[in-house]
C-alpha cells in the first residue's frame, strides 16, 4: 500500500513537469563503494541521456538527487549530489548569493556549500533553503538541494563555509525522476517547496 502511495507521490509530480520527465525506479547501488553513484532501470530506448538531471519526491518535497552519468540500453547510473566528483551551481534561496554545493562521498554528511562572501553572513540564518542556479546548463533552476544546517567563518577564507543538509532522505530513496532539459518548458508548475 505504502509503495502505491510513494509512485503516486512520484508520477504526480512527474506530470506536473513542463519538460518531459521519465520517472525511474532505483535497481542497484553499492554502499561500501567509494564511487557512489545508483542503477535506475532507465536506460536510452526511454529516452535517458548523459547530463540529464535526477529529481526525487519525499513527504511531498521535491528536491535534487544528481545527474546521470552512464547510460545503456536498459538502464543507468546516477551520480548522487553527495558525490565528491559533483558540483552544483546552486543560490540561497533568501539572498540570491550563488555558490558550489559539494558533498563529501557519504549520503550521511552534509553537503557543503562555497563561494559565498562573509559580508552577506549577518543575511544567513540556519534554515535558509538552497536551492539549483539554473547556471551551467545541468540543472533547472530553484530545485531545492537543502537547508543550511551549519555555518563557519574562516580566518583564511574570503568566503564562507556553509554545512547544508540535503532535503532529499538518500538512505530511503527508491523512486526517481530524470528530467529533459533539452525539451524544458517554463520549469515546475507545482507548489514551491520548502526545507524540512
Amino acid at each position: 500500500m505504502k509503495e502505491n502511495e510513494r509512485l503516486k507521490e512520484q508520477l504526480d509530480f512527474s506530470q506536473s513537469f513542463t519538460e518531459r520527465n521519465y520517472p525511474a525506479q532505483i535497481i542497484g547501488r553499492n554502499p561500501d563503494s567509494l564511487y557512489s553513484a545508483f542503477t535506475i532501470n532507465k536506460g536510452s530506448r526511454h529516452g535517458i541521456r548523459k547530463n540529464m538531471p535526477v529529481l526525487a519526491v519525499q513527504g511531498g518535497i521535491l528536491g535534487l538527487v544528481g545527474k546521470v552519468v552512464t547510460v545503456g540500453v536498459g538502464t543507468s547510473l546516477v551520480m548522487p549530489i553527495y558525490d565528491t566528483k559533483c558540483s552544483v551551481s546552486a543560490r540561497i534561496q533568501n539572498t540570491r548569493d550563488i555558490g558550489i554545493v559539494t558533498g563529501d562521498g557519504s549520503s550521511d554528511s552534509p553537503l557543503v556549500m562555497t563561494y559565498i562572501k562573509k559580508r552577506v553572513l549577518n543575511e544567513l540564518q540556519v534554515g535558509d533553503l538552497i536551492v539549483t542556479s539554473g547556471e551551467g546548463g545541468n540543472y533547472i533552476s530553484d530545485i531545492p538541494i537543502g537547508s543550511i544546517s551549519e555555518i563557519k567563518v574562516l580566518d583564511y577564507d574570503s568566503s564562507l563555509n556553509i554545512k547544508v543538509a540535503p532535503v532529499i532522505d538518500f538512505s530511503r530513496i527508491e523512486m526517481v525522476i530524470v528530467s529533459d532539459l533539452e525539451k524544458l518548458g517554463t520549469g515546475i508548475s507545482s507548489q514551491p517547496a520548502t526545507a524540512k
